[in-house]
């Protein structure tokens, strides 16, 4: 466990992860280790959607992580050349979305 402070109330907080959004127990901010306070501006729900979709010519299946109104959060299942601005065309479910990459985070066999 690491012990990191919100950066709102400046109370420590136990958490395994600091790249995930959690809530701070003692002032209810929505914020993580590494980046900080939420900047969504509303809530995260988390929620695993599969879906797949084509970038740069090459069908690439993924899954949401969590979604809110104004964002969403994806696990891609291979690691593509995408980076930071990239635009995306995804269709999840019934839903088109275009969205505008903010950050990448590469793991080991999957990009996030």
């Amino acid at each position: 466990m690491l012990r990191i402070p919100c950066p709102k109330c400046r109370r420590s907080y136990y958490t395994p992860d600091v790249e995930s959004f959690h809530t701070c127990p003692n002032c209810g901010s929505l914020f993580s280790g590494k980046y900080g306070l939420n900047t969504r501006g509303e809530g995260r729900i988390k929620q695993e959607i599969p879906f797949a979709f084509s970038y740069q010519g090459d069908y690439l299946e993924a899954s949401t992580v969590n979604v809110s109104e104004k964002g969403l959060d994806i696990r891609i299942f291979s690691d593509p050349p995408i980076a930071t601005g990239d635009i995306l065309n995804l269709t999840i479910g019934k839903l088109s979305v275009v969205a505008k990459v903010m950050r990448v985070k590469k793991l080991s066999d999957k990009v996030r």
